[in-house]
């Protein structure tokens, strides 16, 4: 009788386990409840103007609605583990940006562009048209506790043709190595890409 109920008792220990597993299973199945915060560029940050270029208002223009990658279309926050895996782009959990990244950094130049001059009708084709393109805008670690914000943009200008075109590049460094502190970082290059851009764009033969 004891040799017949040990395999018994045996499958039954068996099923048991197998129960604990499925529910523990289960458990790991179940989403995360953490609740999602949401962030935008916060208040534009003046620049003091220290080159006559910061200092000359810009003539009207006609600001074209900014482009970018297809990855940037979305509302994630991106981030790179530049030590570990450079080529690698990863977007925070729990954090979003309000809107897509093009669009806030899009609301960021017409801001600034129309406090130094005067936003244009587009169809005015008369007026000088700006063109920006933003290529980049990631948080990138450089190992476990520093990081940056990066924004690397492509800016357009033409009437009857090109006028001129160039690339800018800001990074700065975050305050924190979270998304907080991504969000704090890329805030600021953005606000550094954009003056860097009025800057140029005053230098350019336009009126």
């Amino acid at each position: 009788m004891t040799r017949l109920l040990s395999p018994f008792r045996r499958a039954r220990a068996a099923l048991a386990a197998l129960a604990i597993g499925a529910v523990l299973a289960g458990c790991s199945l179940v989403p995360d409840t953490q609740p999602v915060v949401t962030y935008d560029l916060g208040p534009a940050v003046a620049t003091t103007a220290a080159t006559p270029a910061a200092a000359t208002p810009l003539p009207p223009l006609r600001v074209f609605p900014t482009d970018g990658p297809a990855w940037l279309d979305g509302n994630a926050i991106y981030y790179r583990l530049h030590y570990a895996q450079a080529e690698r782009l990863q977007p925070y959990a729990t954090q979003r940006w309000v809107m897509s990244p093009v669009r806030l950094f899009d609301e960021r130049m017409r801001e600034a562009i129309s406090a130094r001059g005067a936003l244009g009708w587009t169809g005015d084709k008369a007026t000088p048209a700006l063109k920006v393109d933003l290529l980049d805008f990631e948080q990138v670690f450089d190992s476990a506790t520093a990081s940056r914000g990066v924004v690397r943009a492509r800016a357009t200008v033409f009437r009857d043709g090109v006028v001129g075109q160039k690339t800018f590049v800001a990074e700065q460094p975050a305050p924190s190595a979270d998304g907080a502190g991504g969000v704090k970082a890329l805030a600021a290059s953005s606000d550094a890409v954009v003056h860097a851009i009025m800057d140029w764009v005053a230098t350019l033969p336009l009126r």
